[in-house]
């Protein structure tokens, strides 16, 4: 199979964005299930669009009550996000890699600079993927994923600060 080099990267560099919108579609699913539409909005609201409430679970946390020199345990009722509860998990693609045989004999002729080893290779350049020949080279390549967006730990962290604030000392 002939196809132009520029036009395998380009397939590639596509495939690797789909792959990570895909991904990012999979937080904001993740996310939506910790949020329910604040009071007011619409009911088929779309996550994130306007405005939500972080659902949260009503737990009971014990702790010591001085009153007239006498300490006892009470208990306390916190409201905890349920965001805080759960760990989170990460859809991130670290790395893809490709490794294939090209065989560069289907090439047009080379500008002589190019020949010589002085320039790059045109994009434009047919290749025949797999097919092993005198003019054949392995080429492996690495694309690396970005790292997660560090809104998604600052989000988690400002609930777990809220949580914390109302447990007792």
């Amino acid at each position: 199979m002939s196809v132009k080099l520029g036009g395998l990267l380009a397939g590639i560099k596509r495939a690797v964005v789909d792959a990570h919108r895909s991904v990012a579609e999979q937080h904001m699913e993740e996310l939506a299930q910790y949020f329910m539409p604040a009071p007011g909005q619409k009911a088929d609201l779309q996550f994130p669009d306007g405005q939500w409430e972080a659902r949260s679970v009503i737990m009971q946390v014990p702790h010591e009550a001085s009153r007239n020199g006498q300490v006892s345990m009470e208990r306390r009722e916190v409201h905890v996000p349920l965001i805080t509860l759960l760990p989170l998990r990460s859809h991130a693609i670290e790395r893809v890699e490709l490794l294939t045989t090209l065989d560069f004999s289907l090439a047009p002729p080379l500008p002589d600079a190019v020949a010589r080893g002085e320039a790059d290779l045109p994009p434009e350049i047919t290749v025949n993927l797999g097919h092993k020949g005198p003019h054949s080279a392995e080429v492996k390549i690495v694309v690396h994923a970005a790292d997660l967006p560090p809104g998604y730990a600052r989000l988690v962290g400002a609930y777990e600060k809220v949580l914390n604030a109302q447990l007792p000392t």
